[in-house]
């Protein structure tokens, strides 16, 4: 359970405060300024933060780190798919996301994560992060890329 948790906060914050790489030019742009995001994970349960996105944000975790490969985005209706694999010590992890929404005022991002070999007894994991856009400006107490 601990774990789990961990993976999830690691997994948010990567995905806030990571700097850009080439490929997010083909995943959406979420507007820059003050988000709303709910996390729905089944071994967390919700939680709520609020993040202070720019434009260079990447919208999926992993896409900007050196030991991780992207595939192509596919695009299906409205909707956009991609895989993200990343090698670590302690194995290969797979995010497989699909994202919804007009990415100005509002988002859905669905990530599966495999494990390989598991992780904790974790071999797989899902995460739901609902997007809501508060607002231009932050608040004063955050900062850019910054997660409450």
């Amino acid at each position: 359970m601990c774990f789990s948790r961990l993976r999830i906060s690691v997994f948010f914050s990567c995905l806030m405060a990571a700097s850009s790489a080439a490929v997010a030019t083909q995943l959406p742009v979420r507007k820059a300024g003050h988000w709303q995001l709910t996390t729905v994970a089944a071994t967390v349960g919700m939680k709520t933060f609020d993040a202070c996105i720019t434009r260079n944000d990447p919208i999926v975790t992993g896409i900007d780190k050196k030991n991780c490969t992207t595939s192509d985005v596919r695009a299906l209706g409205d909707e956009r798919y991609v895989d993200v694999v990343c090698t670590t010590g302690a194995g290969k992890e797979t995010t497989s996301t699909v994202l919804t929404g007009n990415f100005s005022t509002w988002y859905r991002a669905m990530s599966k994560i495999t494990f390989d070999p598991p992780q904790d007894g974790v071999a797989h994991m899902g995460v739901t992060i609902d997007g809501k856009y508060l607002g231009p400006d932050c608040p004063s107490n955050m900062s850019t890329g910054n997660v409450r």
